[in-house]
């Protein structure tokens, strides 16, 4: 039985089913100067086993020669079941935050380059990271380096995945700060995040050391991009506490 194919593999069927027809072409385009080089890079030894893996599994085929000598102009197409998978593959959220990256970035060039809408992948993509990133933006303010590591690797991939699918315009520099009408507005930094299914807990300790608490909605929690160790302005109007955050 086949063996999946490798990440190469699937990235040089994807150009072939995109009508990149011969090994040269494609060793350009991955090459670090390359259409996807600033993405990601292969070498073009490796793109030639790529090419030879793909045709001992039976994605493409070589179909005679073009114009000019060597292995390189050799002409290159899918099969059938190439069309199918590379397809397939480019619809397919990656699954791991680490990921994103490489292989996300390069399916969302990919699919720009064939001229596909790219909106159903990354919700599917944001619903597939949803709870890992929820749990990494829970843990505690006191972590060590990698926990620290993962929370702001998983917090940088939902801005990201959040701005591919809605950017957001650019602001004046000279936008004034907010101000609000409430006056209990108390400084502190947050040291949890607990989210429900509805509604999250942010715990923060103010300045003077005095722990508060605030329930609010889960969506406001992801919007305003909260987790541990961040700098907010807790508001407090009669029995409510609301979170304000600098952007």
């Amino acid at each position: 039985m086949p063996t999946e194919p490798s990440f190469a593999e699937w990235v040089c069927l994807t150009l072939v089913n995109q009508k990149v027809s011969h090994g040269w072409a494609l060793g350009t385009m991955l090459a670090p100067d390359g259409e996807l080089g600033r993405i990601w890079t292969l070498s073009r030894p490796l793109t030639y086993r790529a090419i030879d893996g793909l045709v001992d599994k039976r994605l493409i085929t070589r179909r005679g020669q073009a114009a000019g000598r060597g292995r390189d102009r050799v002409i290159l197409g899918p099969t059938a079941a190439g069309r199918r998978l590379a397809s397939r593959w480019l619809d397919t959220p990656v699954e791991h935050l680490r990921d994103v990256r490489t292989e996300l970035l390069v399916k969302l060039v990919l699919r720009q380059r064939a001229g596909l809408e790219s909106t159903a992948l990354l919700v599917a993509q944001q619903a597939a990271f949803a709870p890992t990133i929820d749990v990494l933006t829970s843990s505690s303010s006191d972590d060590d380096v990698v926990d620290v590591w993962r929370r702001e690797s998983a917090r940088a991939v939902r801005r990201f995945l959040e701005h591919a699918l809605h950017p957001v315009p650019e602001v004046s520099a000279t936008r004034p700060d907010m101000r609000l009408s409430a006056r209990n507005q108390l400084r502190g930094s947050i040291t949890a995040v607990h989210h429900g299914e509805v509604m999250s807990t942010v715990k923060a300790v103010l300045g003077d050391g005095q722990p508060l608490t605030a329930a609010i909605t889960k969506d406001a929690a992801q919007d305003l991009d909260l987790a541990p160790g961040d700098a907010v302005v807790m508001i407090v109007k009669s029995t409510e506490v609301m979170v304000a955050k600098q952007t």
